[in-house]
């Protein structure tokens, strides 16, 4: 077979000097339209009685061999699969890590999240309160366990200085909730967790390392937590965290003890409330359905959190621990990855396209192992082999790009998203990868090895031109190849209609009026202990609780002082700072009241200090603003919203009218109206009717207190500069006072944005891809369609045609096909738009604006694309194509 397969070499060779060539360069064609006498040999080599792991190590190093060979070819298949494989095998690891990776506890299917909520709220917004808890513990029979928990960050006076921690409050039942087992020490104590017993605390794995160097003796010794020295009891094992992963140490959360139901000065039964988050353990063989059946009607048969008789019941939330932090993120993440899918099937189509080109210049050499006896199984064997090859090749570049992306992912994402931390490559994710690579190798690989197995021996050697110009028509020479650019286009336009959409939305949440200005403001919420555990409902604690606030009052407004600070404020309520205001129900004096039986309108009540409004800067819209004189000898004043403005006073002016909150007791004159503030989220609800009272006038409202006062403070610079003053004022007033929640505003705003970003940058990544596998594609296309026609384009330009023709011949073919997919990828994003309409924000799924830019953005990337191939077109010298030929 060697002496025949020289033959046909040898007479391509004098075919070609009969034609005027050198020997060197009919050398070189032949040795290009053979593929080499070794390869040949390699593909023909007998493998009857050939061990099948032999017959597969054989064709895989035939075809690295013939991947070598064409260096271009390999790099940019290997380039597109990586893409197209990365961005598949960084989205399962991000989809593994948040949805399926189970919690690192043991039987984390038994965890759950519990809470109770009111009208309707979502789980996930929902706490449980001190009274509900001890109902739960004392009466549930579902529960192994139960336990609260705080985060909460403390300052620790380190020997180089003061370090702030992060870690949380929790009930000693936690650990053994978690199966946590120390690793120094001993876990907390029940007597540990009652008011007055010893500061003790737990230390993480990490901050004993890092932070106290792996101190075996620590157990026993006494640390700074905010000034007060907290004895450390233990170590926890290495790896276990909770809330966070990045909390550094724990201590014992004081539950405040529920206050039975007590008549207020008016006679209705009132009571002080506590809420916080918690979890439990499911006791064997019971379901979420028993659980949360049994948790409502226990709070529904003792009234739970109700503080009035006459408030709705609660609402039990039984949740799995895992869906409570990761569940709201669900419905994205699988859009993201059906993206991604998209993505790779451009990829393959890519490398299919290539295959298919390159294909060309082996169909000679493929003819003659046809002829000399290679089956069309043979010839599709090893052409599957190399696409694997080329796959795995892929794959493993791919899973480099991954790893990377899953590492600088995390921090590239502000705020505070559920188990996003900590992604990596693990042995699911490889698994994953070098599955995906094989698939992907078949996938791309099926169409060429198909088409080429399929090759005439005599018709494809006996012809000098086996794919003769025919006129420069994509759609009719290269029919599969144009399909797949066509396609490719349209799944891009598609991705960018989506990723525009997801864009305008978080740009419009950025740029909302939120009624208030987040520059330079740094926020704190205060814990005094004395205010803690002071029920509201007692007409001599409210007194006792108004002589604390104002003296944090004062501590706080000392800092004014300080020649960067504008100005301090009080409230009970912060934008962005997750709680709500307490819902009262009002009526307008001299209007109509609500009948006993309706239960009227409601407001929601802040309280606030004089400063609070220039902190937040906001819009006075008419009236005045609190100040010093409104004191608590003074008339009861009101300062509302515009929402509360217009739906309340019937188009009249408010600044005047007068407001009995509650619906009894002495009326609040309206002295002022601001600006609406957006409290939970930039795209919630609309805003809701709102009043501010001045706090020192805040002890005359019965059923109400200011037991967590949040501070705010405005700085001309860079507001966390004030944070070592403002402890020290909080801890100079009450020495048992702390402050903990300290963030600015800019950082609670762009946490409020978190997930609209990560959706858009994600999205936005994936149709940036999506755009350049097309583009490449359609260049591709025509740079192998100018290449195969340079003797039809030289007999254009010999015949008379300019450049300008040539160029415009090329760019309509392209043209043509950007146009078609353009219109198939708009049809298809009008279709599947819908189901983006839950992540957006100020935009309809039917933007016009959106489904004009992207397909244009993709247009002229496109035309580049397209331009390119057509400039090497005309740089064609028409003698020398013609001298070849």
């Amino acid at each position: 077979m060697d002496e025949e397969l020289r033959f046909h070499i040898e007479t391509e060779i004098e075919f070609q000097l009969g034609r005027g060539l050198s020997r060197d360069d009919a050398r070189r064609l032949a040795r290009k339209k053979f593929g080499g006498l070794e390869q040949t040999k390699e593909v023909m080599r007998d493998t009857k009685g050939v061990p099948f792991i032999e017959t597969t190590v054989r064709d895989i190093r035939q075809g690295l061999r013939a991947l070598t060979r064409s260096p271009g070819f390999s790099i940019a298949a290997l380039l597109t699969l990586a893409l197209g494989i990365g961005a598949n095998t960084a989205m399962f690891g991000i989809v593994y890590g948040m949805l399926i990776r189970p919690l690192p506890y043991p039987d984390p299917e038994t965890i759950v999240r519990v809470g109770e909520s009111f009208g309707g709220q979502a789980p996930s917004a929902v706490a449980l309160s001190n009274r509900s808890m001890l109902l739960l513990q004392e009466d549930a029979e579902s529960f192994e366990q139960l336990a609260a928990y705080s985060e909460t960050s403390l300052d620790w006076r380190s020997p180089d200085g003061v370090v702030n921690l992060s870690g949380a409050r929790v009930s000693p039942s936690l650990f053994p909730l978690l199966r946590a087992t120390p690793h120094l020490g001993r876990l907390f104590t029940e007597d540990e967790a009652r008011p007055g017993a010893e500061r003790v605390v737990l230390l993480g794995h990490r901050a004993w390392t890092t932070r106290f160097g792996s101190d075996p003796d620590i157990v026993g010794t006494a640390v700074s937590l905010d000034g007060d020295p907290h004895i450390v009891v233990g170590v926890l094992a290495e790896g276990f965290y909770f809330p966070s992963a990045d909390g550094e140490f724990w201590t014992p959360f004081v539950i405040p003890p529920a206050t039975p139901p007590r008549p207020d000065s008016s006679g209705r039964m009132s009571f002080s409330v506590s809420t916080f988050a918690a979890i439990g353990r499911l006791g064997p063989g019971v379901s979420l359905e028993q659980a949360t059946a049994e948790a409502e009607a226990i709070l529904q048969r003792t009234g739970g959190n109700r503080p009035q008789g006459d408030s709705p019941l609660s609402v039990a939330h039984v949740v799995p621990l895992l869906e409570e932090m990761v569940g709201e993120y669900r419905p994205a993440l699988l859009a993201l990855t059906a993206a991604t899918a998209l993505i790779l099937l451009i990829a393959c189509s890519n490398v299919a396209g290539l295959l298919l080109a390159r294909g060309v210049m082996r169909e000679r050499a493929l003819a003659v192992c046809a002829a000399l006896g290679a089956g069309r199984g043979r010839l599709a064997g090893q052409l599957l082999t190399e696409t694997l090859v080329l796959g795995l090749g892929g794959g493993a570049l791919g899973l480099a790009m991954a790893a990377g992306v899953l590492r600088v992912a995390p921090p590239l994402v502000p705020g505070d998203i559920a188990r996003l931390h900590g992604l990596g490559v693990d042995g699911v994710t490889l698994v994953f990868t070098v599955g995906l690579s094989v698939v992907v190798g078949l996938l791309f690989g099926a169409a060429p090895a198909f088409q080429w197995s399929r090759l005439h021996p005599a018709r494809t050697l006996n012809e000098e031109n086996p794919h003769p110009a025919g006129g420069f028509r994509l759609l009719r020479s290269n029919r599969l190849r144009a399909a797949l650019a066509t396609a490719q286009v349209g799944v891009a336009v598609m991705l960018l209609v989506g990723a525009v959409l997801l864009l305008r939305s978080f740009v419009g949440l950025v740029t909302l009026d939120r009624g208030y200005d987040p520059a330079n403001v740094i926020t704190a919420r205060i814990r005094n202990p004395d205010l803690d555990s002071r029920p509201a409902a007692m007409d001599e604690s409210r007194a006792a609780n108004q002589l604390v606030k104002m003296s944090l009052l004062e501590a706080v407004t000392r800092l004014e002082r300080l020649p960067d600070v504008e100005a301090t404020g009080l409230a009970s309520n912060l934008p962005l700072a997750r709680t709500s205001g307490f819902m009262t129900r009002f009526s307008v004096v001299g209007r109509p009241a609500a009948s006993a039986s309706d239960d009227g309108p409601r407001l929601s009540l802040q309280i606030v200090s004089s400063g609070y409004f220039d902190v937040m800067r906001l819009r006075l819209l008419g009236g005045r603003v609190f100040t010093r004189l409104d004191s608590a000898d003074g008339p009861p004043v009101l300062v509302v919203n515009e929402t509360f403005a217009r739906e309340s006073f019937s188009g009249e002016p408010a600044v005047g009218q007068r407001v009995l909150l509650q619906r009894d007791g002495e009326p609040w004159e309206v002295i002022g109206v601001v600006s609406d503030i957006r409290y939970e989220g930039l795209a919630g609800t609309e805003s809701q009717a709102e009043a501010f009272i001045p706090l020192q006038q805040a002890d005359t409202l019965r059923a109400f207190d200011f037991t967590l006062p949040k501070v705010a403070v405005r700085t001309t610079g860079d507001p966390l500069t004030v944070i070592p003053f403002l402890r020290e004022a909080v801890t100079a007033a009450h020495p048992g006072a702390s402050i903990d929640d300290i963030m600015t505003m800019d950082t609670r705003l762009s946490a409020a944005v978190v997930e609209p970003r990560f959706y858009a940058v994600f999205a936005g990544c994936f149709a940036a891809l999506a755009l350049l596998l097309a583009a490449l594609g359609i260049y591709g296309l025509l740079s192998y369609t100018v290449s195969h026609r340079r003797r039809e384009i030289g007999v254009r330009m010999a015949m008379g045609a300019r450049r300008g023709d040539i160029l415009a011949l090329v760019v309509g073919q392209g043209g043509a096909l950007v146009a078609a997919g353009a219109v198939l990828g708009l049809v298809a994003a009008a279709m599947l738009a819908h189901l983006l309409e839950s992540f957006l924000f100020g935009v309809t799924t039917d933007d016009r604006l959106t489904f004009v830019a992207a397909p244009l953005v993709l247009v002229a990337v496109a035309l580049v694309a397209c331009w390119l191939p057509g400039l090497r077109a005309t740089r064609i010298d028409p003698m020398d194509t013609l001298r070849v030929e």
